[in-house]
């Protein structure tokens, strides 16, 4: 069940993308706000972020995607 919203995103959301912009590229289902929060607890992969410049964080889609799918369960 998972795998088709992960498959959606893949196609949907660009290779890596402003973290800023989370929110609105995934229809608030994520929220930056809560990333960057999760970020600064470690809880989640450093891999899944880069930055450009001094202090634009980008967000690496396929090893978020990977992390964000192993957080979901059944509601």
């Amino acid at each position: 069940m998972f795998d088709d919203v992960i498959s959606e995103y893949r196609q949907k959301l660009p290779p890596a993308f402003a973290g800023v912009s989370l929110d609105q590229l995934t229809g608030d289902a994520l929220r930056w706000r809560t990333i960057q929060n999760l970020k600064c607890r470690g809880e989640i992969p450093t891999e899944c972020f880069v930055r450009q410049g001094g202090k634009k964080l980008l967000i690496v889609r396929d090893p978020f995607l990977d992390w964000w799918a192993s957080q979901l369960e059944e509601a």
